[in-house]
């Protein structure tokens, strides 16, 4: 999504202020977030502050989609998220994503792998294998990385989504290290057919990356099975969707179907045997028999590593949910409601069907609070909450921090207009220093021409950038030869086209209300055409009007039974980005196609705000709360984190580089990683901060 440059940083100045609060009653024993855990003596991890054994177990949950500025500003319904959440623990303001859209991201955070077009675009066209063990990348900086065998910036589609086998994963590295872990997905299995493939991969059980990809669009040769309307997206009956859960896009996790007709394992074997994708580690949410409430009860069979994957409502991707958003899963005074013998959310009838932040914040209530009563958490638990990227960028007018400036932990978050938009898309902590920037991979450059101009949309897919996407592809297989920034050329995946808005506005104010308004419309040409004024009927709309600050806020809870409101503006700027104010009434405006100066389609519009020449590498800035016995409450770190930082993190913490496994792969071993310390992908690059003592600041007092 793009923005205003000059609204697109805002600095992270967070005061520790606000008491943890208390937990909802009901379900299992209650705990504080201060409990004091039982800890084993040992030496302390450097990296983190910690001591080995310290933390033993942690649930990652995953949210889609929103940048620090649109969770935690108060500009949503979510104040579990925004307030209550970072009272209990610490909020990390410049946590940032490692590209745009969604799996990458996920690929990311458990391999170290950096983005290639395929996994940027959701696997959207086939799922067939990324290359092979002989492309995995063995010196230089990319050491480790799998390189696309149809070469760098090679389209959507022609790339592949499954990685080989010789690429590790985390969770190869806990089985290594004999700990235990499990993916929970809500709605996994709902409808047959859908992700029946291995560990909750996309389509039949017979559907397989290597022998029988899946075709994830429907067409007339590759029709979607019996009952399935969409395998990227959710459906009434199922909303989880595969590219959101990063198990099976491994065969290092899910073995390998052979032409031959054998098989290939995975790259280990559980530390309690069975495989890396039976019920003992793939499991729906909610299941009665190895779902989470179950596994909660006791320490014992509590997993040590839980990923925690909502489904497209409930992590905040989907604005009106296409089914059950867990309104209906509390009292009357807002408690969670765990049915007896096991909870049941998804049984209650939703009193809307309201998605985005309003969701994810019931979901988080709701099982937040349920690991929170757990003997798990009470001995050495972390909590964390995470976004895949901040996308999009919300975009807000000068008022939008009155919220947060009321709030403790971010009362000193304020927009500051100079820091530039490169400090949005990319970032983490090397050797001690705060970057803007992060390793790329081999696959999405930022190559630019000899003018400075970005050839390709690169890992952030222009994602911050006032303009759109450079070279997306006119078809799955065909990239347009005359390869230009800026060039509209029609068809699905390019410039957005003209429309027309419901609206408002008056002479009084250059701000148009328009709930359609998103922004990806900045830059675009505001005409009307609709509404008169003056004695020669002209239009209220100046001539060379365009969108500037957009500002959506909501979703809000819908009055009716389904449906969401949005209240969207933007204000009216010339070229120059001035304010332009209407001469009268408008009720109606258009927004036409656009395109760079100088490099037009027939009958195209200049973007104003157009530029090139910004970099585009990562997902921006999502924020991040993380709740422990070993984070004092309502603390907040402004250290530059990312998904690589978040993998290495978890490898120090669980200690894999003592595990079992030290065969040679391509290019180091599981346990090891590449730098034989136990860091996978691109979470080995040299002096890469992970979590420290600024996260993990309460660690010395419990010990």
């Amino acid at each position: 999504m793009r923005t205003l440059t000059t609204f697109s940083r805002w600095k992270r100045r967070g005061v520790t202020a606000v008491v943890a609060t208390a937990l909802v009653s009901g379900g299992l024993a209650a705990t504080s977030a201060a409990s004091t855990p039982t800890v084993h003596k040992g030496l302390t991890i450097s990296s983190t502050g910690l001591r080995p054994g310290q933390i033993k177990h942690v649930w990652l949950i995953i949210l889609e989609n929103k940048s620090y500025d649109a969770t935690f500003t108060g500009l949503n319904q979510n104040s579990y998220l925004w307030k209550t959440l970072p009272s209990q623990g610490v909020l990390l303001k410049n946590y940032y994503g490692t590209g745009h859209y969604s799996q990458d991201n996920y690929i990311s955070m458990v391999s170290g792998q950096a983005p290639e077009q395929d996994t940027q675009s959701d696997c959207s066209v086939k799922d067939f294998d990324f290359g092979s063990n002989k492309d995995i990348v063995k010196t230089g900086v990319d050491r480790g990385q799998v390189a696309s065998p149809a070469k760098a910036n090679a389209a959507n589609g022609l790339n592949g989504c499954t990685y080989p086998r010789d690429t590790p994963t985390l969770f190869n590295q806990l089985d290594a290290a004999h700990e235990s872990w499990k993916g929970y997905a809500q709605d996994l299995g709902n409808q047959a057919g859908r992700e029946d493939a291995a560990c909750g991969g996309p389509g039949t059980s017979a559907n397989d990356p290597t022998t029988n990809p899946r075709y994830m669009s429907a067409d007339p040769a590759h029709p979607l099975p019996p009952g399935v309307t969409s395998l990227t997206g959710a459906q009434a009956n199922d909303q989880y969707v595969a590219k959101h859960f990063p198990f099976p896009w491994f065969h290092g996790v899910t073995g390998t179907k052979n032409a031959d007709g054998s098989t290939t394992p995975g790259l280990t074997t559980p530390a309690g045997g069975g495989s890396d994708c039976d019920s003992k580690h793939i499991a729906n949410l909610d299941n009665a028999g190895n779902g989470l409430f179950h596994d909660l009860q006791k320490s014992s069979t509590t997993p040590a590593f839980s990923w925690i994957t909502p489904n497209n409502c409930s992590d905040a991707h989907d604005a009106i949910c296409k089914g059950n958003n867990l309104s209906g899963s509390f009292s009357s005074t807002g408690q969670p409601i765990y049915q007896s013998p096991t909870p049941n959310p998804e049984s209650t009838t939703p009193k809307n069907y309201t998605g985005g932040l309003y969701a994810s914040d019931l979901f988080l209530k709701y099982y937040v609070s349920m690991i929170e009563k757990s003997p798990a958490f009470k001995d050495g638990g972390l909590i964390d909450v995470t976004f895949d990227e901040a996308n999009p960028p919300f975009t807000y007018t000068g008022n939008s921090f009155n919220n947060a400036n009321s709030y403790g932990p971010t009362q000193g978050d304020q927009p500051n207009a100079t820091a530039g938009i490169t400090a949005d898309a990319a970032g983490q902590n090397i050797y001690g220093r705060n970057v803007d920037t992060e390793p790329t991979g081999p696959n999405s450059t930022l190559q630019t021409d000899a003018s400075g101009n970005q050839l390709f949309p690169g890992p952030g897919d222009n994602g911050f950038i006032d303009r759109p996407p450079a070279c997306t592809q006119t078809t799955p297989t065909r990239v347009p030869a005359n390869c230009v920034p800026g060039i509209v050329r029609g068809g699905s995946g390019d410039t957005p086209g003209a429309r027309t808005d419901g609206a408002a506005a008056g002479a009084s104010s250059s701000y148009v209300l328009d709930s359609s308004i998103v922004a990806d419309d900045t830059g675009r040409e505001v005409t009307d055409t609709t509404d008169k004024t003056g004695p020669g009927g002209t239009s209220p709309i100046p001539a060379g009007s365009f969108v500037g600050t957009v500002s959506d806020t909501g979703p809000q809870p819908a009055a009716s039974s389904k449906g969401s409101v949005i209240d969207g503006s933007f204000q009216l700027v010339d070229e120059n980005g001035k304010p332009v104010t209407p001469t009268g009434a408008v009720t109606s405006v258009s927004l036409s196609a656009e395109g760079a100066p100088g490099q037009l389609a027939a009958g195209q519009t200049a973007d104003p705000l157009y530029d090139a020449k910004d970099a585009t590498p990562g997902g921006g800035d999502t924020g991040s709360v993380l709740i422990s016995p070993y984070i004092k409450p309502g603390s907040s770190s402004t250290t530059y984190y990312n998904h690589y930082s978040w993998l290495r993190t978890m490898e120090d913490i669980f200690g894999v580089g003592q595990g079992k496994d030290h065969t040679p792969l391509t290019v180091g071993t599981v346990s090891g990683g590449l730098d034989g310390k136990g860091h996978l992908g691109f979470a080995a690059q040299a002096g890469l901060t992970p979590f420290g003592r600024d996260v993990f600041n309460n660690a010395r007092r419990v010990w």
